[in-house]
């Protein structure tokens, strides 16, 4: 009896260990920074595909009353994928701005066309911004995405925006990109800002 309930002991505590080597976190810190105009490509494994792409852009254009500017950091998944976007708008396609140790999983809502991270608007017609992201010190992008496996997948990217017009009428703006992860378990949530498994 002690040695079938030792044996039993040993298969559970063997199976759990089997369960917890299974999922693992996958870390890629980076120090990029996005110039106004640019893009960055986030890839996730090793098939070099694009999973999403970070693109800054300015645009120059006319309203009623004279010239209008813009300056619109987005996220572009690819076919697939999608980022977790605010709960609170329905039918919003602005990407969340997330803290640290928020669980990314199925719970989240996903959106999975371009989302706007921040939009900053100026020119004769008014000023304004659209967005989560404006001039936020290292936020959490949430996402998922299918991997090679052909199932979804959680992860993160931390992202850092700062954009401004001077006095002189002249866009300042900045876009850092700090690292990004995912769990290569399928369906296993990654909380924001996890670099390896729990």
């Amino acid at each position: 009896m002690k040695r079938r309930l030792y044996l039993a002991v040993v298969f559970a505590f063997v199976s759990m260990l089997a369960l917890a080597t299974q999922a693992e976190v996958v870390y890629t810190q980076v120090n990029v920074s996005i110039p106004v105009g640019g893009y960055y490509n986030i890839v996730l494994n090793q098939n070099g595909l694009t999973a999403f792409t970070l693109h800054s852009k300015f645009i120059q254009g006319y309203c009623q009353s004279g010239d209008e500017y813009s300056w619109t950091l987005s996220v572009i998944p690819a076919n697939g994928n999608a980022v977790v976007i605010d709960t609170g708008h329905t039918g919003s396609d602005y990407a969340s701005a997330l803290l640290s140790g928020v669980a990314v999983n199925s719970g989240e809502s996903f959106y999975p066309g371009e989302a706007l991270m921040a939009d900053l608007y100026w020119g004769t017609c008014g000023t304004g911004t659209l967005g989560e992201w404006l001039n936020l010190p290292a936020r959490y992008l949430g996402f998922q995405f299918q991997g090679s496996d052909g199932q979804t997948h959680y992860g993160w990217a931390e992202v850092s925006t700062s954009a401004y017009v001077d006095q002189h009428g002249h866009l300042q703006a900045n876009t850092f990109v700090f690292g990004f992860a995912y769990e290569t378990s399928p369906g296993r949530e990654i909380l924001t800002g996890q670099t390896s498994g729990l």
